[in-house]
């Protein structure tokens, strides 16, 4: 009997031993689990653009950036981004960061909250504006070198600090709505705020896609003078600035800055590969300054005058990709008029009219060539200036064209 109820307690401090051994080993493989799972939250990826360009002029302003005064070829990374997200419903954070030979900047950052129910989500930190198309079209995918000219003076740095509201539940419409510094991505130096609204449509019928939007941008820049200057046309029929009313254009006023645009997008897939179309058109009123449209990029007031210019700007794309290869042919052409009150006669005549108000075409030709996570583009861009014949330097066509062979490489 003493031998049957030692051999119990052996069985039973056996089993309780092993029942420990059970719960401590769920307990371990649940926090591996609970790891995986954060991890999974979080995704990295990013795209690095390593390019060759050759210039017909040494020091030629490009919209990728001016060439050095004694350069007309150059190797250089035009965008090398890492983008880290944590993603967890309904939550989701952003960080990209710009990695070239120019050094490490922020690119995006920014939390969004999608409320899915009833079709909202909020955004908040730095990320794109909504206005038209090309300035939420991921350079990773874009076809061309840069985006249009405009792109790139009146939007710049492809984000700006702020919130958005989107609403998607009434598909296929899309509404969003924000409200930014209206200085990119540096901080504010004023406490005026631009609005900005898109409207979208996005719809697939059969082998084809449509889709486009109308875009809307009011903001002001605050005056670093009292003086402003805007265009009229003088008794000689000469085109002009003249000064406004100091009384009514104070120092520290805000200057109208506005835009419209409408764009249009059109796929179809045929036995040819598939076919783009593409358009977009901006109009509206940008102040500056005598020497530049560029809008402002600095977190510190400006102290030159204002100049008010009217502008416009059209791109096009037609794009094909070629049968089943993995080839694709990119044909675009754009314009930008930074002052449509003024024709090419009138600038230059001693009337402040000068280089900035010269209207520029461009049409690109090029192919991409798609492989796995790398694409490799070949692009030439034939710029095109308005010839001004009163003003020194600009009475024949500049020589700024443009090849770009850039590889891509993504993860």
């Amino acid at each position: 009997m003493k031998n049957i109820l030692v051999f119990l307690m052996l069985m039973h401090c056996y089993f309780l031993a092993h029942a420990q051994n059970h719960e401590n080993l769920d307990s371990i493989l649940n926090v591996q689990q609970n790891e995986i799972k954060s991890i999974k939250k979080v995704k990295i990826s990013g795209y690095f653009q390593p390019e060759f360009q050759w210039a017909q002029s040494k020091g030629i302003k490009y919209p990728g950036g001016d060439f050095a005064s004694n350069v007309d070829n150059r190797f250089s990374v035009r965008r090398a981004r890492v983008k880290i997200a944590y993603h967890a419903d309904p939550f989701e954070l952003v960080l990209v960061t710009e990695n070239t030979e120019k050094g490490i900047s922020l690119h995006d950052v920014y939390g969004s909250y999608t409320m899915e129910k009833v079709g909202l989500k909020y955004i908040a930190g730095i990320f794109p504006r909504p206005f038209g198309f090309e300035q939420s079209y991921s350079t990773l995918v874009h076809e061309g070198p840069e985006r249009a000219r405009f792109s790139t003076i009146m939007l710049p740095a492809e984000a700006d600090l702020g919130f958005k509201v989107n609403y998607f539940k009434l598909k296929p419409f899309n509404f969003e709505f924000g409200v930014y510094n209206g200085n990119a991505t540096v901080a504010d130096f004023d406490s005026y705020k631009d609005l900005v609204a898109r409207i979208s449509i996005d719809k697939k019928i059969k082998a084809t896609k449509l889709s486009g939007g109308v875009s809307f941008y009011h903001g002001k820049v605050i005056q670093g003078t009292p003086y402003q200057y805007k265009t009229v046309r003088f008794q000689n029929n000469l085109v002009g600035y003249v000064l406004q009313d100091t009384l009514e254009n104070k120092k520290g006023d805000g200057a109208l800055r506005q835009y419209v645009g409408a764009d249009i997008q059109y796929a179809i897939n045929s036995n040819l590969g598939t076919t783009t179309l593409r358009a977009e058109w901006i109009n509206g009123t940008q102040p500056a300054s005598s020497s530049t449209s560029d809008s402002p990029r600095s977190g510190t007031l400006a102290n030159y005058d204002t100049y008010s210019r009217k502008f416009n700007s059209l791109s096009t794309y037609f794009l094909q990709n070629i049968g089943k290869t993995n080839l694709q042919l990119v044909v675009k052409y754009d314009w930008f008029d930074p002052n449509t009150d003024a024709e090419a006669d009138d600038i230059g005549n001693l009337n402040k009219l000068n280089a900035t108000d010269i209207k520029y075409n461009t049409l690109g030709l090029g192919f991409n060539y798609y492989l796995s996570n790398m694409r490799i583009m070949l692009y030439y861009e034939f710029i095109q200036n308005e010839k001004a014949t009163h003003l020194n330097g600009y009475a024949e066509d500049i020589k700024d064209n443009v090849l770009t062979i850039r590889t891509q490489f993504k993860f």
